[in-house]
């Protein structure tokens, strides 16, 4: 079948406003919208992107769930079963390649195996279709996984995955990037100084009356205000006492 006569226009005008739209994708509840908005090309009632290390879900914080059950969610990661998961397995070894849920099924035949699609279908994850972007450094993978009653094998589903799945993986890849900046800011501890510092804005104290207080300028006291905002991903002196507070930082 010649892919031109596939996607109809309006078709191929959906699917070019929302390769345009991923070039500015971000956020989680961009890609989100994103990926709901496929519903429109090609109908699916689940669909997850995440992230894996040669066949293994790197972590939680490595996923984006747009409608897959959250008990078969915690379920995947509680059990492990990436280790058994034939699409995983699959992409592990062609990477790229669009996959057919039924026709990766038939090619695992292990109990493992059986076992896993046993317990997918229990949560009507039965039929889907998966893409996968590997990294340059060739050591992960971007699966992107759609699935539903409604997902049936067909050329048009292919091409537009072809089409959309890249521009979702750099979207994806952003996301994470973000993530893991987040991550190394909280993990980065509050220096002496700093923990002094937000001592004093707990307690209402002006950068003025800190700096008299400490002995050094008003700069050096924005600039400790700066980092510790930094560190704790917030953008206000409240903020930075409320997360420093809750996370035990500094004391009552």
């Amino acid at each position: 079948m010649s892919t031109k006569n596939l996607l109809s226009k309006n078709d191929a005008c959906l699917l070019l406003s929302l390769i345009h739209s991923s070039l500015s994708c971000s956020t989680e509840e961009h890609l989100t919208r994103l990926v709901s908005d496929l519903k429109r090309l090609f109908p699916h009632d689940f669909a997850v992107c995440a992230l894996h290390r040669t066949g293994a879900l790197i972590d939680t914080s490595h996923f984006v769930n747009v409608g897959f059950p959250s008990d078969w969610c915690n379920l995947y990661t509680a059990k492990g079963f990436d280790a058994i998961d034939p699409i995983v397995l699959q992409s592990a070894k062609n990477g790229h390649r669009i996959q057919y849920w039924t026709d990766t099924y038939k090619k695992y035949d292990a109990k493992p195996a059986r076992a896993f699609i046993s317990s997918a279908q229990d949560f009507r994850l039965k039929e889907g279709y998966s893409a996968g972007v590997r990294t340059p450094s060739g050591n992960k993978i971007s699966l992107f996984n759609f699935a539903g009653s409604s997902v049936s094998k067909h050329p048009r589903t292919e091409l537009i995955l072809t089409y959309i799945v890249p521009h979702l993986d750099q979207a994806f890849g952003r996301i994470v990037d973000v993530r893991k900046e987040k991550t190394n800011r909280l993990q980065a501890p509050l220096s002496p100084r700093e923990k002094e510092v937000l001592n004093w804005v707990k307690d209402g104290k002006t950068s003025w009356e800190i700096s008299l207080i400490l002995s050094i300028s008003t700069n050096t006291v924005q600039f400790h205000i700066k980092n510790i905002m930094w560190k704790l991903d917030v953008v206000s002196r409240p903020q930075a006492v409320a997360v420093a507070l809750q996370t035990g930082l500094i004391g009552m």
